[in-house]
């Protein structure tokens, strides 16, 4: 990557990631670390050496699955199918409140619908997310995959 596209990037971020998230073509696994190690190399891959992707990283009271840059966090859920999941989720989701960037939130394997809607409902709300258009005022961004 070079200076253009550390520049995009900064410019971008929200854009590039969720077009990275786009290609990322995951083999199937069955627990989220093993996705999350697999999105962490291929981000490494596809990203400047300049652009840092750290795992499990924390601030205040939050940890997310990956931070990219300063301003990107991933939260990779895995089969989001029960109200017990959805329930943790919105609970990490209020955490991230505090965080200054952009959260995405990728839906890996088995994905209730019914579930997903109370989701985008539950960030609409708390106006997180636009959900129907990425706009560069979400701050929640949901990718399923």
């Amino acid at each position: 990557m070079g200076f253009l596209d550390k520049a995009k990037w900064a410019w971008d971020n929200v854009g590039i990631m969720k077009s990275l998230l786009e290609k990322w073509r995951p083999r199937k696994f069955d627990n989220e670390k093993e996705y999350e190690q697999s999105l962490h190399a291929f981000l490494r891959r596809e990203l400047s050496d300049d652009i840092e992707v750290t795992p499990q990283y924390a601030q205040g009271r939050f940890r997310a699955d990956l931070r990219v840059g300063k301003n990107v966090v991933v939260e990779i859920k895995l089969n989001l199918d029960t109200t017990s999941k959805l329930q943790r989720l919105i609970g990490q989701v209020e955490a991230y409140e505090e965080w200054k960037g952009t959260i995405f939130l990728v839906l890996m394997g088995k994905t209730d619908q019914d579930l997903k809607s109370r989701l985008t409902s539950f960030l609409k709300k708390r106006g997180l997310t636009d959900s129907l258009i990425l706009t560069i005022t979400d701050k929640v961004i949901v990718v399923e995959k």
